[in-house]
């Protein structure tokens, strides 16, 4: 086993004041044998400044410069330059709890899973707790890179993080994971994620990269799966306003549905784009609740409580 157990990568970008809180959260964890790699996508306010100031104090912290562009590539960086045995993901603007590392290698003991996904929280600015999530994914993929436990050598050996990706890097790579290992549910809730305006995963940003991802991996997934990546890009683009885009994707989701829910949904988004007798806030809505209407659990993996 590596010296090092646990390695947590960050990258950041501009946020010193909120990256500040994350790495006081990796100083408050109750197991102590890790490392924090922050690499700097080379800021121009006073993050190297910041940093420096705890790794001073603390060995533990290691600063890098990003000598490539954007977050893909910092990730990608900071895993070439860690030593630990398992990498745990970190972004500047979320926080880890303070029993993260025990819980996660506790339930990576437990399970004998390589891959670990644990439960998170979100949270405002002000650290109020807006929702809480510990129920698990049961299909392929596997969102939210800041809940994952996972080997080191399991991760390079997908092939790190594809830097051309403008959103949803760590789906696609989870894509590559699941030929390897498949993940283990653990049902507790270990990271808080923030909540900061511009998030790439939304907009268009988020379309092309849920585009991107079925173009990639569409033969991996099982119908049912793909079919929610559709409807769901069928969203983003009614939220936009682009009806006729989000109706061809409600209609690629329906032909892939055999429970028929999906085609309720293009259905009913049909008549609305020409009657327009509800709100678009309310049509959001109805769409969102039937995208996991009786979804089924898809892969059987494990679940560890505690």
């Amino acid at each position: 086993m590596a010296e090092i157990n646990i390695s947590c990568i960050t990258p950041t970008y501009n946020r010193s004041t909120l990256l500040k809180k994350a790495i006081e959260s990796t100083l408050a964890q109750t197991y102590q044998n890790w490392e924090m790699i922050i690499v700097d996508d080379n800021s121009i306010d006073d993050t190297e400044k910041v940093v420096l100031t705890y790794t001073e104090k603390d060995k533990r912290i290691k600063y890098f410069k990003n000598p490539g562009k954007g977050a893909n590539a910092a990730r990608n960086y900071g895993i070439k330059q860690s030593k630990g045995y398992y990498i745990v993901f970190l972004d500047d603007d979320d926080e880890h709890l303070p029993h993260r590392f025990q819980s996660q290698l506790n339930a990576a003991k437990k399970s004998g899973s390589n891959f670990i996904l644990s439960g998170y929280q979100t949270q405002d600015n002000t650290g109020k707790i807006l929702s809480k999530n510990n129920m698990g994914l049961w299909a392929k993929g596997a969102g939210i890179g800041i809940r994952w436990f996972i080997k080191r050598e399991l991760v390079i050996r997908a092939g790190l993080f594809d830097e051309n990706m403008p959103s949803m890097q760590e789906v696609e790579l989870s894509y590559r994971l699941a030929e390897y290992e498949t993940f283990a549910n653990h049902l507790e809730i270990v990271v808080s994620a923030g909540q900061t305006p511009g998030s790439i995963s939304k907009g268009k940003n988020g379309l092309i990269g849920k585009k991107m991802l079925l173009e990639k991996h569409k033969d991996k997934m099982m119908p049912l799966e793909a079919a929610w990546w559709y409807y769901t890009i069928g969203i983003g683009y009614w939220s936009l306003n682009e009806k006729n885009k989000a109706l061809d994707n409600f209609k690629k989701a329906a032909k892939l549905d055999e429970r028929k829910i999906y085609y309720v949904a293009y259905v009913y988004a049909k008549i609305q784009s020409r009657l327009n007798f509800l709100p678009k806030k309310i049509n959001l809505k109805i769409l969102n609740i039937l995208s996991s209407f009786k979804f089924p659990k898809l892969v059987k993996h494990k679940s560890i409580i505690g």
